[in-house]
């Protein structure tokens, strides 16, 4: 909601229903609907006068886009205003760079003005999308231009009085600028941001370190060293703990871009003098950036001084600071060698499974959930021959009653076993996969999703009990999802077993899944034969012609959804081009391919026709015989079939030309009937 300045303020409530209303297509909002927004609370306006010209105002059918939002843009109706700046991307990508230049960016500028925060605030979401919209399409020319506009409008948004404003136009800056030019970030924007540095509100300052920070990479070494660091050492003293904070929080970034022995020389005081500083807050902050400014430092001197210094703030006196402090120790860890980890610092990082940390007093719940989630890169970095300081916190955490906790494991269970290697992970993870798997569906999933490569780092004998799963899996009724990750792993599975369990279990599997009463994990098992195939052959297996004949069966099935499965499984082949064993499909598919695009069901035709236009010009592929389909499928009855067909060969009069019109479903019945006269 906006600030209360006097005037219209819009809730979420209103917000939903003016884009019911509007459509996107600029429809204008019934009067009678407006006075219930007003007598609802959705409009709070109590200015008759501004009424009456709300009321007044038209909207024309034949507008524009553009003229649209020429005239919404300027409109008395806040809520009109705001759809206006939310359509912002799409309206920009609609026009060309010039016309953007001339008609839209010019009026950002009185946008950033509005009274309703709300409308800023929308127009600080878009600024990310809108300048990459522009700049990828823009001569450098057009660029210097669309960046100067846009940096006016950033710059007010940056400065604005709503704080929710604010935060958000940084967020969008961070975003686009790295997608400007290099001579571009100097200017404009860098002169504009070191002079809300060196200016007098707090506020700019924090704003401006925080630029800093987040493109330093982008400015290249030289300048980094030269005037962000200058910025930064005096940030870093300001007198005001909020910019010290910030300070603090984005030092690690800059030791990132600038020479290693100006990071230690200059820099690491800095640091160590904010982590020394009165306000809690700001040695917080030091803690979320400790794992940045190692990974800038040479070793030795982060032995001597970030390890010392984790100890310290692991006990300080603030709780929040210990807490921030166990939190980034997994990405600190992450940035050493193996050899820079002490078994004291496993210790602390051990025993964050219990929610303990280092403090011996109660638990602190969010402990166990930092330690789960960078358990993998912690076990990457300190290696299969440290698993015995881990393992145990890792059995903590795996019987942990935060769900969450063991949702985290779960998704990361198969990147520990391929760091742990088959014997480990048998003896280790197994145990912790067959607990997950009896666990919450929100659990279980993690581990079926990556159940493929799970069983890849297992030893045959061990992959081998694992089977009956993927019969349970296949047969889940109460989670359709669980069937579609089985499907989508189906290839990868044909490829770890041997031909025995393909034929007897995985084979069935397949089939069944094909047939599935849920059309995504039909499409999804469909998208998984040329692997299949592919193990197929490899294999050599003497029933080969069995499987293809229940391949072919799908296309003469009574049932549309199977027939439209065989369809869209020819066009997930299709897709694939050099992948695709082109002789098996020119002889065992392409002839029901054919067929099914004659199909009475006009989906089906629709599919065909998909896979068809990507065979064209393909070796291996009866040319002839597919251009001959095409020619039909181009002058089918079916409105859909057409626009599928003529979008993808600019054939014909379809919305692919239309569908920015106003009158676009005019268009389409327009074609309808002549089709069908």
């Amino acid at each position: 909601a906006g600030e209360d300045h006097g005037v219209d303020r819009i809730d979420n409530k209103g917000l939903q229903l003016v884009e019911l209303l509007y459509c996107g297509r600029g429809g204008e909002i019934p009067a009678a609907h407006c006075r219930k927004m007003e007598t609802e609370g959705f409009v709070a306006g109590e200015d008759k006068a501004a009424r009456a010209a709300e009321e007044e105002e038209v909207d024309d059918d034949e507008w524009s886009d553009l003229e649209r939002f020429d005239n919404f843009s300027r409109s008395q109706h806040p809520l009109r205003r705001l759809v206006c700046v939310r359509g912002l991307p799409d309206l920009v990508a609609s026009l060309t760079v010039q016309e953007a230049l001339r008609g839209v960016l010019p009026a950002l500028e009185e946008a950033v003005q509005d009274e309703e925060s709300s409308v800023r605030d929308a127009l600080a979401s878009n600024l990310a999308a809108t300048a990459k919209s522009l700049l990828e399409r823009a001569t450098p020319d057009e660029q210097r231009q669309v960046v100067e506009q846009l940096w006016i409008v950033s710059e007010a948004l940056l400065k604005d009085k709503d704080q929710q404003v604010k935060n958000v136009a940084e967020d969008g800056v961070v975003e686009y600028v790295p997608l400007c030019s290099k001579e571009l970030i100097m200017s404009p924007i860098m002169a504009s941001v070191l002079e809300l540095a060196n200016g007098d509100v707090e506020e700019h300052r924090m704003t401006a370190m925080k630029l800093l920070g987040e493109f330093s990479f982008a400015l290249g070494q030289q300048t980094v060293k030269e005037t962000v660091s200058g910025v930064l050492v005096n940030l870093a003293s300001d007198a005001m703990f909020r910019v010290r904070k910030t300070a603090a929080l984005y030092i690690g970034k800059v030791c990132r871009w600038v020479p290693k022995e100006h990071a230690v020389s200059t820099l690491l005081p800095i640091y160590l003098a904010l982590a020394d500083d009165e306000i809690w807050g700001v040695r917080k902050a030091c803690a979320e950036s400790m794992a940045d400014v190692a990974a800038a430092l040479p070793a030795d001197i982060r032995g001597t001084t970030i390890l010392p210094l984790f100890d310290k703030l692991a006990t300080d006196v603030s709780r929040w600071v210990r807490n921030s402090a166990f939190q980034h120790l997994g990405p600190l860890i992450a940035t050493l060698s193996c050899e820079e980890v002490t078994p004291k610092l496993l210790q602390y990082y051990a025993s964050m499974a219990t929610g303990k940390g280092n403090s011996g007093g109660a638990g602190d719940s969010e402990m166990p959930t930092f330690c789960a989630y960078n358990f993998p890169a912690v076990v990457l970095t300190v290696g299969r021959d440290n698993w015995k300081h881990l393992e145990e916190a890792y059995k903590e955490l795996v019987k942990d009653i935060q769900w969450k906790v063991r949702r985290t494991l779960s998704f990361s269970v198969h990147e520990i076993a391929l760091i742990l290697g088959p014997e480990l992970t048998q003896s280790s993870l197994l145990p912790a996969l067959d607990t997950f798997l009896r666990d919450l569906d929100e659990v279980k999933v993690g581990v079926l999703q990556n159940l493929a490569k799970l069983l890849g780092v297992l030893t045959p004998a061990a992959r081998q009990q694992y089977v009956p799963l993927l019969c349970n899996l296949e047969m889940e009724s109460d989670n359709w999802r669980f069937r579609q990750l089985l499907a989508q792993q189906l290839g990868e599975l044909f490829f770890l077993f041997e031909e025995e369990v393909i034929q007897t279990e995985l084979y069935p599997i397949f089939m069944k899944l094909c047939r599935d009463p849920v059309a995504e994990v039909r499409n999804m098992a469909g998208q998984q034969l040329i692997p299949i195939l592919a193990r197929l052959k490899d294999l050599k297996v003497n029933w080969m012609d069995e499987f293809i004949e229940e391949l072919q069966d799908l296309a003469t099935d009574r049932l549309f959804q199977h027939r439209l499965m065989f369809a869209h499984m020819c066009h997930a082949m299709a897709k694939q081009g050099d992948d695709m064993d082109r002789e098996v499909f020119n002889k065992d598919f392409l002839p029901q391919l054919l067929d099914l695009s004659e199909d009475q069901v006009g989906n089906i035709r629709q599919r065909a026709g998909l896979a068809l236009q990507l065979l064209v010009g393909m070796s291996g592929i009866d040319d002839s015989k597919v251009k001959a389909r095409i020619a039909k499928l181009v002058s089918d009855k079916d409105i859909e079939v057409l626009r599928s067909m003529g979008c993808a060969m600019n054939l014909g009069t379809t919305s692919c030309r239309h569908y920015n019109l106003a009158n676009g479903a005019a268009k389409d019945a327009e074609l309808r009937a002549a089709m069908t006269s």
